[in-house]
């Protein structure tokens, strides 16, 4: 697969993800997703300087590296947040991101 022009924001790598929101672009290339894998770092451990589990990737390239995250990828494009509930992805608790900016 060639890679595309959107990117999402990916926490972690190690399978299973189990989280993953989304919130309008911000730039042109940003596909508004953000994807929490299980060895997510807290948030608390990024700073404003990042952190080396935390990065843009392509977004078809990890549609390909992880077909699984497609129904979650759905449910969090249309509800804001999903999550992996039982193996299988659910809409999320959109309260929690009340609040936040």
């Amino acid at each position: 697969m060639s890679h595309g022009s959107s990117v999402a924001l990916v926490w972690g790598s190690e399978p299973p993800a189990f989280s993953i929101g989304w919130d309008p672009p911000m730039f042109a290339n940003d596909s508004g997703f953000s994807v929490l894998f299980d060895d997510a770092p807290d948030p608390d451990d990024v700073g404003e300087s990042g952190h080396p589990d935390v990065e843009w990737v392509c977004l078809g390239c990890l549609i390909e590296d992880h077909p699984e995250i497609g129904r979650g990828l759905d449910i969090a494009r249309e509800h804001g947040v999903a999550d992996l509930a039982d193996g299988e992805w659910v809409v999320g608790d959109v309260s929690r991101l009340e609040g936040e900016s």
